[in-house]
């Protein structure tokens, strides 16, 4: 935990910085390919609210394409554009089972206890409520920049990352369904804007490379158990062994039965 402390901020500490780099070239870049693909998963989406755990761009929408009621954002500062509720990431303020889905954007890496942060979206999610997790993929180029690079002391690159198939076994423990899992963003992590746009076509590489790709999201459903009444055995059927006393009981009156003289 110590560890934890000294090479990484905090949550509520990171998500000023988070915001300062999304306005950036690279961050900007990310998050336009991030938006396109949310816009593919979150229509088949419904339900009465959502919920996004850090604003990381104050001035998009990210959940606008859900076929949501109501959207709201949770942020460790409440003056923040489009942050409703001000509060922090494992003790979210909403209620239990009232969440249709919960959105983790780069949350778990600046999560001292990321387990506890799946438990939190748990709890407030309702049955087969959604979980989406957006974060750093550790096995792409911005895992190698952040591993060799001189990035390690700034967010996004100090966070904590995590392999995808490390996070889908922590969602299979909780009773999550994975539904899919991706990778997007082929291009170098650098914060040029002219390499950034001379390497769009790296994008079409898509189909057979995107497990490659820098930025990782999660799709998961959690699964709802409904309890079925199994009949007790000893109602199971007829003929029965019958053992104990009233065995006994019956052997003594058969017997008697038996020696009753005949008339």
């Amino acid at each position: 935990m110590g560890d934890f402390r000294k090479k990484t901020p905090d949550w509520a500490a990171a998500q000023p910085q988070l915001r300062d780099w999304y306005a950036g070239p690279l961050g900007s870049a990310v998050l336009d390919t991030v938006e396109t693909k949310l816009q593919d998963i979150l229509p088949d989406i419904f339900g009465y609210q959502g919920l996004q755990v850090g604003q990381i761009s104050p001035d998009k929408n990210l959940l606008a394409s859900a076929g949501l009621y109501r959207r709201v954002v949770v942020d460790s500062e409440s003056d923040v554009d489009n942050v409703q509720i001000s509060g922090e990431l494992e003790h979210l303020p909403i209620s239990s089972n009232c969440v249709n889905l919960v959105f983790y954007p780069h949350s778990l890496e600046f999560c001292e206890n990321p387990h506890g942060a799946l438990r939190e979206a748990d709890r407030v999610l309702t049955a087969d409520g959604h979980l989406l997790i957006l974060g750093i993929n550790p096995y792409s180029m911005f895992g190698v920049a952040r591993a060799v690079g001189g990035l390690r002391n700034s967010v996004p690159w100090c966070g904590r990352t995590y392999s995808r198939s490390r996070l889908t076994d922590w969602l299979s423990v909780l009773g999550f369904r994975t539904i899919k899992v991706e990778t997007v963003f082929l291009r170098p992590p650098v914060a040029r804007r002219r390499i950034l746009k001379g390497a769009r076509h790296l994008e079409r590489a898509q189909p057979v490379a995107g497990f490659v790709g820098g930025i990782y999201l999660i799709h998961a459903r959690k699964v709802s158990t409904t309890l079925t009444r199994v009949r007790p055995q000893w109602r199971a059927g007829r003929g029965r062994l019958i053992t104990g006393a009233f065995a006994q009981r019956g052997a003594v009156a058969n017997r008697a039965r038996d020696e009753k003289p005949q008339r």
